[in-house]
Formats: C-alpha cells, sequence, structure tokens
C-alpha cells in the first residue's frame, strides 16, 4: 500500500472520529507542553545573557505562552492569527537558543515537533474551526486562499514583522540601549499592529454556505458580500479550461473552482477607479476556498448541486 493512500486513511479516520478539532487539539496539547519540552533549551539559551535581558526574555515567553494557550482555546480568527504567529515564533526562539554549547539533537527534536505542529496550525482543517467560531446558526464558512504571490514572500515577511516588532523593543532596552530600543519599540509596535491587522483581514475572506445558498464574503474581490440562492446556482465544480467566469481568486494557488448561475449576478468592485463601473455581471465566477473537495460536499448536502 502506498504511502498516500496510507495517509489519505489515517486523515480520514482522525476526521471520521473526531472531525477537524482533533487538530485543533494537537496545537493546544503541544503548545500546553512546551514549558517542559523547549523550557530547558531556552533556558539554558538564556543562560549566558545579562541577567536584565534574561528576565525580560523570561517574563516575555511566559506571557507569550499563557497568551496564547487561552487564545488557542478561544476559537475566534483573531485567535487564529495568534496560534500562526506564535508556533513559527517558538521555531526561531528555540533555534536562538541553540547556539554554542547547546545539545542540538534535543534541540533539533523539538524544533522539528514546533514546526510540524505549526504546519498543522496552518492548516485548512485548524483554520476552517477557528474562523467558524464567529458563524451564524447553520452555517458553515471556509477560508478562501490568499494570493500566491502573498505566500511567496509578504505574508511571511509580514508574520516576521508583526513578532519581531513586538519583542525587539523591550528585548533592546533590556540591553541598556535606551535610545535605539524607545524608537524600535515604537516604530516595531506599530509595525506589528499593522502587520496583525493584515494578517487578520485574510481570516476574513470567506465562502459560506447558508440555508439559502452560498455567500462569497471578500473584501480583495468585491465591495459587499454576494449571495447566490439555492435556485440562482447552475453549477459548481473545477474550474473549466479557458472559462470565461469572472476570476475573484486574487491570484491563488492550487485548485480553482467556477461557481456558475443561471442568470447573471452584479458584483461591485472593491476599488472603483475613475471611467470603471460602479457594477459588473457575471454568470459565473472563479474562487479558491482552502478545501474544495469539502466544498463541493457541502454544495451537494445544501441541495445546491446534485
Amino acid at each position: 500500500m502506498s504511502f498516500p493512500v496510507v495517509k489519505s486513511a489515517v486523515v480520514g479516520w482522525v476526521r471520521g472520529l473526531w472531525g477537524d478539532r482533533a487538530w485543533v487539539w494537537v496545537v493546544r496539547v503541544w503548545w500546553a507542553a512546551l514549558p517542559f519540552t523547549a523550557g530547558p533549551v531556552l533556558a539554558d539559551g538564556l543562560h549566558e545573557t545579562s541577567a536584565a535581558w534574561r528576565s525580560t526574555a523570561s517574563v516575555g515567553l511566559w506571557v507569550l505562552w499563557a497568551g496564547v494557550l487561552v487564545g488557542s482555546l478561544l476559537i475566534h480568527p483573531v485567535t487564529l492569527v495568534l496560534v500562526r504567529l506564535a508556533l513559527p515564533a517558538a521555531v526561531a526562539a528555540l533555534l536562538w537558543a541553540g547556539r554554542g554549547d547547546a545539545d542540538w539533537g534535543e534541540v533539533a527534536l523539538v524544533a522539528a515537533i514546533t514546526s510540524g505542529v505549526a504546519a498543522v496550525s496552518l492548516s485548512a482543517s485548524v483554520g476552517q474551526v477557528f474562523v467558524n467560531g464567529i458563524s451564524y446558526g447553520d452555517e458553515i464558512r471556509l477560508l478562501l486562499r490568499p494570493s500566491a504571490l502573498l505566500l511567496a514572500g509578504p505574508l511571511p515577511a509580514t508574520a516576521a514583522i508583526a513578532v519581531g516588532g513586538t519583542v525587539s523593543g523591550p528585548l533592546l532596552l533590556a540591553a541598556e540601549q535606551w535610545v535605539l530600543g524607545a524608537v524600535i519599540t515604537a516604530a516595531g509596535g506599530a509595525l506589528a499592529v499593522f502587520g496583525t491587522r493584515s494578517l487578520y483581514s485574510l481570516t476574513r475572506r470567506w465562502l459560506v454556505f447558508v440555508p439559502a445558498g452560498v455567500v462569497l464574503h471578500d473584501h480583495l474581490a468585491v465591495q459587499d458580500p454576494v449571495l447566490l440562492r439555492r435556485r440562482a446556482v447552475a453549477g459548481f465544480g473545477p474550474a473549466r479550461q479557458g472559462s470565461e467566469a469572472m476570476d475573484l481568486t486574487q491570484g491563488a494557488a492550487g485548485l480553482i473552482m467556477e461557481l456558475t448561475t443561471n442568470q447573471p449576478v452584479t458584483l461591485s468592485p472593491p476599488i472603483r477607479r475613475q471611467g470603471s463601473p460602479e457594477e459588473v455581471q457575471a454568470s459565473g465566477i472563479l474562487i479558491a476556498p482552502t478545501r474544495p473537495g469539502f466544498a463541493v460536499t457541502l454544495a451537494r448536502q445544501r441541495q445546491l448541486i446534485s
């Protein structure tokens, strides 16, 4: 039996037994265990620093750990951003602590497991659980994939700036770099707020299945959410080659889905330029949900398609 078949069977078994929340609990349990797994490594790394720097870093690490632990228990798009920032930051901290005379076997093991859990936190399953923490009634929200261009650089850079802007200022002040520390604290704090808000905005791009039909909620593609009622949906599936449907994917990579309608639907672009129409008509749209197969399953369950 091939590895993909085994992997598919295992993933299907986990989802069937616990659902997507099983992956959320993987993240929660490992984060809760970090003081016992990563704590000794970080303590060794801080041992060679000054007392003020060590105390500041230690307090910051404990505050971060407690805040993320509580946040992981609160299902909301805001806490999804927090978790997805914290786990990669923990990997970076472990690698920093592993410099010098550290036991690199221990560092590599803890960092590798933490990296794996960080990858789980970035998965579509975990994302769906968190964004549905603010759903209403009988609706299911699926995140839309961001632009491939953003994933290639700007998004990781924004995440690094958000984390670095938060921690660098206090650490510089602890190192008695008063002027530079004050400047970085102010500037870094502003950059952290801007970066976090930018990342949060991406968690509010959804394809929402509601009792009346399906809603496209994407501030980057349309100015206002668009409701496509059940009777208006003609088809939903992988995009056809050469399709003339309006592309609302924002340049996302991966499988693109095409949603066609029985009659033209009115869309309002988010940015109106001089000479451009305020509204456009389309009989089909291209979208990029994070879980296209599950989206088709939901469309069938909601009787949007046969």
